[in-house]
Formats: structure tokens, C-alpha cells, sequence
């Protein structure tokens, strides 16, 4: 397994608190505009960050809550590991258009069904090889 991490560096006034559920995250070289409306984070790593591979049955962790990831939208790999960019949706995957930047996420055990994004929350993205 190989762990990925991120820590959240700012959040948006528009990022969260929608009645949508998902969270656009991109990494600290965002455009105002975009910042507004995003969780930014910050690699640990940036060489980790540009090998970063997510896949269905992957893991990530957002603080405590942990949750397993059951679609990877086609752009959502190679756009995270350049420009920090996905999108974490928490919903049922067989529902509509699915994101092609988005990672589709369902919470394990007793995670809630939306974690709670802070200012220093870590973000661990676990690749299952």
C-alpha cells in the first residue's frame, strides 16, 4: 500500500455547505475565482503527489473519516497529480453523469456519509496495489 498525503490549507466561503454533495479540492496554485469555490491542499510530497495513482478500492482518509472509493472519473487521476484538482463526491455512483474529475466515495464503518473539511485537516490518499 502506499500512502499520499495532503493537509488543507484554505477552504473557500462557497467550497462547502451546499446542498450538492461534493467538494472541489485543488492544490494552492489556484486562481482566486477558483479558490472561492474549492478546498485547497498541500502535498507533503510534491514527488508523491505527480506518482499518485487512485484506483476503485483505494482509500481516503479525510481527517478521521475514512472512506473507499467506488469510481475514478477518467481525468480525475492525471489532474490530481498536476494540478492537486478532483473532486470528492459522496454519492451513489449509478446516479446520473458521473464527473470525469471526480473520485466517487462511500463512507466505511462508521464514517458520515460528508466529513468534516478544516483548515489542517490531513488528507490520505491510499493506493491498494
Amino acid at each position: 500500500m502506499t500512502t499520499t498525503q495532503a493537509t488543507v490549507t484554505q477552504i473557500g466561503e462557497q467550497a462547502l455547505g451546499h446542498a450538492d454533495p461534493i467538494v472541489v479540492l485543488f492544490g494552492e496554485e489556484a486562481t482566486a475565482e477558483i479558490a472561492a469555490i474549492a478546498v485547497l491542499q498541500r502535498f507533503a510530497d510534491p514527488a508523491q503527489q505527480r506518482a499518485l495513482t487512485v484506483a476503485v478500492g483505494d482509500t481516503i482518509q479525510v481527517g478521521a473519516a475514512a472512506y473507499t472509493i467506488t469510481y475514478v472519473g477518467r481525468a480525475a487521476q492525471n489532474n490530481l497529480r498536476s494540478l492537486g484538482h478532483v473532486a470528492f463526491v459522496f454519492s451513489d455512483t449509478a446516479q446520473g453523469d458521473r464527473l470525469q474529475n471526480g473520485l466517487y466515495l462511500h463512507p466505511i464503518a462508521d464514517a458520515p456519509r460528508f466529513p468534516d473539511f478544516q483548515v489542517g485537516t490531513t488528507i490520505s490518499y491510499a493506493h491498494h496495489a
